[in-house]
């Protein structure tokens, strides 16, 4: 090898070992500087925003203003200038708030959630699932995310249930903590009465509700809803299968020998039911009237008004421009919308023409400007729909008197058919011939409809122990006179049970000792004792009207102790079943189209909870 080659290959190997060190070198390096850089990072503190008014020395350890050259010591620490930014330059601190440390600020605004066990988590899942039942919102309502917004704002501890814990924990323990309380107080009461109706879901399934009616120890009317469950055989709607149902109801509440009698509709069903129970009987009175006035509606004189008002009302119904121009030509602030009949309810019919004769003049404006558009309503017609008003007004009274769930009325139903066949025998006045046929068929059919209430004992004995009726509620005297020897024979029985026997005692002398053998020998009626204690309640004068029969017996108690019982065993019978018809008028929302899948229990623990527990 040449010289010139050996130079060469020296001066490559030089080269590369130089390359190699500075590459070395300089990753070595800018690894210093990322360890150095980071550990500034790290030490690296926040400034305070007192820095941003005040000006650090850096010969001495003073601190000047530079609003107003005010001068402080400082040693690192900041709270005599944050003291002086306070009392000096408020509005500073207002511009530029204070920021918190970032430690600090993790520690405050950091979520510690509420344990499991705590108190305030258990009320506020309460809360959520009372508001669930209450307002009938569907379970997963817990997942809304404004919701839970709304609440994390206002208490960023709580953390909503889900959807499966709210269905399965929460609401099944409030439903047995509440069913365990509504037995006990189901325990020391004696008497009940129950309501019960059929229905079916959105999800086509057919339902049972049945509530429970009692009078308290305080003298006060209690409504309660026992069950809303599909029948044993869901398939089988015979009066055995429904008997078979209710009777399940009872045994499991403990109510056996404590039902006084069930309301129902009139459908012969429920009426065979109650026989296969061996527990009286009573007809809806509300449904009772019902049917009353449907037949009336039926009648062609009144079809034929009643179909052209539904016409009218369908017209403006289905054109927005006709309902506006209608309610434009009524001419106030807040005009009258229509209101179209419902088969299912005879005082929607009602309603719909007392809407019509209120707005008629705007009715006949509209029509009669807009093209082939429906007649409207002739003088002869509208005399009619007033008469047939007249007529209906007082059976519309009748029905809400008997619905209420809060007050006596059972009393009400026997002096309320004699109220009704007065106002209706006296309705001579009528012009059109329509209204006297319907006043005539109503003197005949109300006889044959309400002719039964007189008759039955339950209805009987509640309105001769009303002191507002006594035995002046009644149509019939016989009536009155039947359902006083029932009453009789109802104290006689009661005393016989309560009636203490006599403790024998030592003999005393005595200084006219033919009395005692008198005494003695003298035979104790239980009936004689009924009969003092009617004839004394009887001879009392008649309370108002707008007594509560509950609160008389209540402060006559020791007075007449055994009438004071069988008021509260008659009085909890309603007048009507409109309780469950509300109950299953709930349930249709609970089970809406959104949540037709719901099991039959969950519907059962949430209408149980949204009529039962404490608003």
């Amino acid at each position: 090898m040449c010289v010139c080659c050996i130079c060469i290959l020296i001066t490559c190997v030089c080269i590369c070992i130089f390359l190699v060190t500075s590459i070395s070198t300089g990753d070595k390096e800018n690894v210093v500087e990322d360890d150095i850089q980071q550990h500034t990072n790290k030490r690296k503190r926040e400034t305070s925003m007192v820095w941003q008014v005040f000006k650090k020395c850096k010969e001495s350890n003073m601190a000047i203003c530079n609003q107003c050259g005010k001068q402080y010591k400082t040693g690192g620490n900041t709270t005599n200038l944050m003291d002086h930014l306070k009392r000096m330059h408020p509005t500073l601190l207002k511009d530029q708030p204070l920021e918190k440390a970032k430690c600090m600020t993790k520690f405050l605004e950091r979520d510690i959630l509420y344990s499991n066990t705590s108190e305030k988590k258990k009320r506020i899942d309460k809360l959520v699932l009372n508001m669930v039942a209450s307002d009938v919102l569907p379970l997963n309502v817990v997942n809304n995310v404004g919701l839970t917004k709304l609440i994390h704002e206002l208490d960023p501890r709580y953390k909503m249930p889900s959807k499966t814990h709210l269905r399965n924990v929460l609401l099944k323990n409030e439903y047995n903590s509440l069913k365990e309380t509504l037995k006990a107080e189901l325990q020391i009461v004696e008497s009940v009465a129950l309501t019960t109706d059929g229905w079916s879901s959105r999800a086509n399934e057919s339902y049972l509700t049945v509530t429970c009616h009692f009078v308290t120890e305080s003298f006060e009317l209690a409504s309660k809803i026992l069950s809303t469950n599909q029948l044993i055989t869901p398939t089988n709607h015979s009066a055995v299968n429904i008997a078979d149902t209710i009777n399940n109801v009872v045994t499991e509440w403990g109510l056996q020998g404590k039902v006084v009698c069930v309301v129902t509709d009139n459908d012969a069903t429920m009426k065979k039911a109650c026989e296969l129970l061996k527990i009286m009987h009573i007809p809806c009175f509300a449904h009772t009237i019902n049917l009353l006035v449907q037949d009336v509606l039926k009648l062609p004189c009144v079809s034929e008004i009643i179909v052209k008002c539904k016409r009218t009302v369908a017209f403006f119904k289905a054109s927005n421009i006709a309902y506006a121009k209608f309610k434009e030509e009524q001419g106030v602030n807040k005009p009258y919308s229509l209101i179209q009949e419902v088969p299912t309810r005879w005082n929607s019919a009602l309603f719909m023409m007392q809407r019509i004769l209120e707005t008629n003049e705007a009715i006949s404006r509209v029509l009669l400007k807009t093209p082939k558009s429906l007649p409207p309503f002739t003088a002869d017609e509208i005399t009619l729909i007033k008469e047939l008003v007249e007529i209906l007004n007082p059976f519309q009274d009748a029905t809400v008197s008997v619905s209420a769930d809060t007050k006596v009325t059972i009393s009400l139903i026997i002096p309320t058919c004699c109220e009704l066949r007065k106002q209706i025998f006296e309705m001579n006045s009528f012009i059109s011939p329509e209204a006297k046929l319907v006043v005539d068929y109503l003197r005949v059919r109300m006889a044959e409809r309400f002719s039964q209430y007189e008759e039955r004992t339950a209805t009987r004995l509640a309105t001769i122990l009303d002191p507002r009726f006594k035995k002046d509620g009644f149509l019939q005297p016989s009536n009155a006179e039947q359902a006083k020897k029932a009453l009789e024979l109802e104290v006689s029985t009661f005393l016989s049970k309560t009636t203490p026997r006599p403790q024998p005692t030592p003999p005393q002398p005595k200084r006219f000792s033919f009395m005692s053998q008198k005494l003695e020998d003298k035979v104790k009626s239980n009936k004689a004792d009924a009969i003092i204690l009617l004839r004394q309640y009887f001879e009392t004068a008649h309370e108002a009207e707008e007594v509560n029969p509950l609160d008389y017996w209540k402060e006559h108690t020791k007075d007449t102790t055994a009438l004071a019982i069988l008021s509260k065993k008659y009085f909890c019978v309603p007048a009507s079943s409109c309780a469950s018809e509300r109950a299953f008028s709930k349930a249709g929302q609970i089970v809406s189209d959104r949540r037709c899948a719901l099991k039959s229990n969950i519907v059962d623990k949430l209408l149980f909870l949204n009529k039962n527990q404490k608003q």
